[in-house]
């Protein structure tokens, strides 16, 4: 659902995933992740894009270490993911990089874990479809790593030496382990994991009789209630050396907790009273805050730089485009910039008086890199997907401006392979974040680079502040109902968009009659706007959707009434003025622009309002539903046929070419012929007539 996620505080909890390969093809996952060093120069396929090797997991979610250094500060490990479209699976390992060595992937193995939200409104376990971010902990004497892995369908504690030898589970747990600490002398591991099974036992007892309808339920996710949230966790010692398990005593649990009672001071984050969060270091009980604006608009985990500093990143520049990394000395007024960029970096840490970060520019997919504070010079440490840019890449361009409320924005603009100034291309527009490698929009559904393979424009759009950005002092749920007010924010994204549109089409890059739109989530729902209120975009596609009065039953009664909250109406409330700009259904007879959704068998439910008005129209609407997936899609082979089919959508209703890349093209292009005859007899011919 379009703003579902983005309301909801994140935390983790698993998922384990794996598709098991055929026992004829199993996966040789040690060749699958090694770095090609001696890649070709050739064109991009859609495989190389689904088939990157990847850090850790979206670029929002940063609360888990992607990548940690050795005790001594000489090594660093680093987990790894690769989707396989061959075998619809993935494989994960474990690389340790070292200062002056080449990389080496000491540990391999097929499968990868996935999570949940703990607590959604009451609802446990949540699952979004995003991975696991998978973080290495280093044994005291730094001569071993351990993570988490998946053995036999289910994640355990597993270790190996840093050479690649010595690889064993230190856990064998009948249930997922969520999270692990070693202790202090490394002769022991101290695992949580989410104790639901009475809870498993109290459902399946309460549908012999069956389920009471609650606000355990969501109809839009599963038939079933799910467990209430949040559930207890329990924690579990298991000795290294002989394998014997006890119950954790209160020292080994409060491994967990961060008490700033070491020598050095914690690094940490907290929220003033207006919500502003800031800086702060603990110490033997003692917490000291940073005062500094300069502290403010942390990004991600800050770190401990040294004896009395705190190094964190936080977004600056125009539209906030930048990220800078800073330092604190515990105790003094304003921290000390120490590099800034219009890349994008994550999860960066102080070792040897150098910082490590994880960056990605919009060209190069995630890689380490070592950055000098002393002159700002960067060195590349570790690049799984070293070879990627000899493939053939349109060119990128840093693009800023302002909205019609004033806000300023930016994005970047994606030039087609073999870019000819003074011709008009075809654009598509891709949401909602643009920082750092421009892969395919929020979800990785919008191939960019493969759009400008196929000669499309492409403009990545960041989603730009709310029109209510620096009114803190609102809380939460009043500062989402001011937006909601005549749609405010959406009517500001949309503005966004429009203007860059606009602006290219009047520099003579962009076709104003073969425009293009894109969106997952709170994406989708800027998508499903503009197709009410603007007559820009000559297609569109979706990769979930939509809001219509029955969200009041499909959502269930506890996110229905949360909502209710910030200013949707009841399901018997007569409110046509509210749904007017923003529902498919009731604008249906005036919405002529292409519509394809790609949704999940999860979320589908929330689209049949909106599709079914727009068929009742006969307007052209498509719409697939892929099983056993979730807010955004895992399966390899789900991402691989979702790209080819959005290329092959746009290439029918902006370029006029019959689709041949989705798995079912023929039967894809006889449909969309016929949703084009139908659209021909009320208007112009969009998909009819190729154009160069």
């Amino acid at each position: 659902m379009a703003k579902v996620v983005a309301f909801f505080v994140f935390a983790w909890a698993l998922l384990v995933w794996a598709i098991p390969s055929p026992a004829s093809a199993r996966v040789d996952c040690a060749s699958t992740l090694a770095i090609n060093q001696h890649a070709d120069a050739r064109p991009l396929q859609a495989e190389d894009l689904v088939g990157l090797i990847d850090i850790g997991s979206l670029a929002d979610l940063y609360d888990d270490r992607m990548f940690t250094v050795s005790p001594k500060g000489g090594l660093i490990a680093v987990g790894v993911r690769r989707a396989m479209t061959a075998t619809n699976s993935y494989c994960t390992g474990m690389y340790v990089v070292g200062r002056n060595s080449a990389p080496r992937l000491v540990d391999s193995g097929e499968g990868t874990i996935f999570w949940k939200f703990p607590n959604v409104l009451g609802k446990a376990n949540f699952p979004t479809g995003f991975p696991l971010v998978i973080t290495p902990r280093w044994a005291p004497d730094g001569k071993s790593v351990a993570y988490l892995k998946l053995i036999n369908g289910v994640a355990q504690v597993w270790r190996v030496d840093i050479d690649g030898s010595n690889g064993n589970a230190l856990t064998r747990s009948i249930r997922d382990v969520d999270d692990f600490r070693l202790t202090a002398n490394g002769q022991a591991v101290v695992v949580k994991l989410t104790d639901d099974a009475a809870a498993l036992e109290q459902r399946a007892t309460e549908g012999l009789a069956g389920y009471h309808y609650d606000d355990r339920f969501s109809p839009v996710a599963t038939n079933k209630p799910f467990l209430r949230g949040p559930l207890p966790s329990i924690f579990r010692t298991w000795d290294i050396d002989n394998g014997a398990e006890r119950v954790a005593t209160e020292a080994e649990i409060a491994l967990f907790r961060e008490s700033g009672s070491a020598p050095s001071w914690v690094a940490g984050t907290k929220e003033n009273a207006q919500g502003v969060r800031y800086i702060v270091a603990t110490r033997h009980g003692k917490e000291s805050g940073c005062s500094s604006p300069l502290c403010t608009r942390v990004v991600g985990l800050p770190w401990s730089s040294g004896p009395n500093h705190i190094g964190f990143l936080r977004r600056e520049g125009l539209a906030d485009s930048k990220t800078a990394i800073f330092d604190w000395q515990v105790g003094t007024g304003a921290p000390r910039k120490l590099y800034s960029t219009e890349d994008l970096l994550l999860d960066c840490t102080s070792s040897d008086g150098s910082l490590i970060c994880a960056r990605e520019t919009s060209k190069e997919p995630r890689h380490l890199i070592r950055i000098d504070p002393r002159n700002g010079s960067v060195t590349v440490l570790f690049d799984p997907n070293i070879g990627f840019g000899k493939l053939s890449l349109g060119r990128t361009e840093r693009v800023w401006w302002h909205n019609a409320e004033g806000i300023a924005c930016f994005g970047d603009l994606i030039y087609p392979v073999g870019y000819s100034k003074g011709k008009r291309y075809p654009l598509i527009v891709v949401q909602y974040t643009s920082r750092g490698f421009l892969r395919g929009g929020t979800g990785d559904e919008y191939p960019i680079q493969l759009f400008a393979n196929r000669g499309y424009l492409v403009l990545s759009v960041q989603r730009p502040q709310s029109p209510l950005a620096g009114q803190e002092y609102l809380p939460s749920n009043a500062r989402l109902k001011a937006e909601m007010e005549g749609f405010r924010e959406r009517r500001s994204i949309l503005s966004a968009i429009e203007t860059e549109v606009s602006q290219l089409v009047a520099d003579g890059v962009a076709d104003p009659n073969r425009i293009g739109i894109t969106g997952l989530s709170d994406g989708a729902t800027t998508v499903q706007f503009a197709l009410v209120n603007s007559k820009l975009f000559s297609a569109a596609a979706v990769s979930s959707c939509c809001w219509e009065p029955s969200q009041a039953w499909t959502l269930g009664p506890a996110i229905q009434a949360y909502y209710r909250d910030i200013g949707w109406p009841a399901l018997t409330e007569d409110r046509p003025e509210f749904w007017r700009p923003i529902s498919l259904a009731r604008a249906a007879h005036h919405i002529d622009t292409p519509l394809l959704l790609q949704v999940s068998d999860d979320e589908y439910l929330a689209t049949l309002e909106s599709v079914t008005a727009l068929r009742e129209r006969n307007k052209p609407v498509d719409l697939y539903v892929f099983p056993e997936e979730h807010h955004v899609k895992r399966e390899p082979a789900h991402r691989l046929a979702i790209y080819l089919r959005n290329i092959d959508w746009f290439d029918f209703w902006l370029r006029g070419h019959a689709p041949t890349l989705a798995p079912d093209d023929v039967a894809a292009g006889e449909r969309w012929q016929a949703l084009c005859r139908s659209l021909v007899s009320s208007g112009p011919k969009p998909c009819a007539t190729p154009s160069p």
